[in-house]
């Protein structure tokens, strides 16, 4: 953790001193001529700087692209992650619901069982009959 740390602090500082080059060197050309044989020279070497100039800000206000890349991977591969955690998920909701089908369909056909063994059992009436008139319990 240390060394991420210091490794920040030294592209911040590189960053911070190539953004006080530039802003020196445009300080330095608005009081300052350019001889015209070192003219096309300064202006290359300008123009290499400025040109980097994006990076440099980037790297100031925190933006490293190639830490920018890993974190978009990373996001994707937990965004995969996720999408299968919910297939599963879904899955497992339907297993359960599957489960409790099978059982209120089993325990209603035991209760109607049970239902019927005792309400609809053969009574045998008081004068030895089981099919009687008498209504004798």
């Amino acid at each position: 953790m240390a060394s991420n740390s210091s490794r920040d602090l030294r592209h911040y500082a590189g960053a911070a001193g190539i953004f006080a080059l530039v802003i020196a060197l445009l300080l330095f050309l608005s009081f300052y001529q350019i001889p015209k044989d070192n003219k096309d020279i300064f202006v290359s070497i300008v123009g290499m700087i400025v040109g980097s100039l994006s990076v440099v800000i980037y790297a100031i206000i925190g933006r490293n692209p190639d830490e920018v890349n890993a974190l978009k991977n990373k996001n994707e591969s937990l965004q995969l992650l996720a999408d299968q955690m919910e297939k599963r998920n879904d899955q497992l909701e339907k297993m359960i619901i599957d489960m409790q089908s099978d059982i209120i369909d089993k325990l209603t056909i035991l209760g109607a069982t049970a239902f019927d063994t005792v309400y609809n059992k053969n009574k045998q009436c008081t004068c030895g009959n089981n099919s009687c008139t008498c209504k004798g319990a």
